[in-house]
């Protein structure tokens, strides 16, 4: 018995084919990585919006911080002469002065010291009945803390305002000269009238008297602030003497 056998050749290009792609797909499966590709004009669509982006961000971190600088600077300060329209300052920087107003740094004058010498003396020596406690407080203020203890200790002691508010003092205070010593620039002379009305034993009796005080002032370090009445000054001691007596009455001097 004989049997045909017929032989089917496959291309060579064709077995070589299927042969690559099972050897890629095996290796394939076997690595587990896939590759992707991107199109570029999207790379470079998404980088320009990410750069865009931080532009604005930039742009708005800038805009918030001249914004806070702007709220916690100091504001403009602009001084105009009413009188004739001038620019006289801006912000601390002087562009001119008129014939009644001169700018400059803030010194301390003998103005200033005989305004807080005249202040302090006058809480003193005028006398209210009604508002004799807070013009004791206001001129203790007025002095060097070491000296307002120790007079405050000498009026307790000497009874002085005891006795003024048992005997019902009124008086009137009125200066007549301030003046600044030539010698001693902290040393400012004081004279003054007190007129005063009282009641002893039922009886109002009325006293003139004319005084001669001397202050010795102290620059205060905290400058011009309210204890000392914006002046830059302190009382860091005083004394005093009437003026027309046969013997000069002399107070309690205060040193520091």
């Amino acid at each position: 018995m004989t049997a045909n056998v017929n032989t089917i050749e496959l291309p060579a290009d064709l077995s070589s084919t299927d042969e690559n792609e099972a050897a890629q797909g095996q290796a394939a499966i076997k690595s587990g990585i896939q590759v992707l590709h991107r199109d570029p004009a999207d790379v470079r669509t998404i980088f320009s919006l990410a750069t865009t982006g931080m532009l604005l961000v930039l742009l708005l971190l800038i805009s918030i911080a001249f914004n806070f600088y702007q709220y916690v600077r100091r504001p403009d300060r602009i001084v105009v002469d009413r009188t004739s329209g001038r620019v006289l300052q801006i912000n601390d920087r002087d562009y001119g002065e008129t014939e009644a107003v001169q700018l400059g740094p803030d010194r301390l004058t003998t103005a200033d010291k005989q305004y807080i010498t005249g202040e302090f003396v006058r809480a003193l020596y005028q006398v209210d009945p009604a508002t004799r406690p807070r013009d004791i407080e206001r001129a203790l203020r007025m002095m060097v803390p070491d000296s307002a203890l120790k007079f405050a200790r000498y009026l307790k002691q000497e009874g002085v305002l005891e006795k003024q508010r048992a005997e019902s003092w009124q008086s009137v205070w009125t200066p007549q000269d301030i003046s600044v010593d030539r010698a001693d620039p902290y040393t400012v002379r004081v004279i003054g009238k007190q007129e005063i009305t009282k009641v002893i034993a039922g009886a109002t009796e009325q006293e003139t008297r004319q005084l001669n005080l001397t202050l010795k002032l102290a620059a205060d370090p905290q400058r011009r602030a309210d204890r000392n009445l914006r002046s830059g000054f302190l009382i860091a001691a005083f004394d005093y003497k009437e003026l027309g007596s046969d013997s000069s009455q002399a107070s309690q001097k205060l040193n520091r």
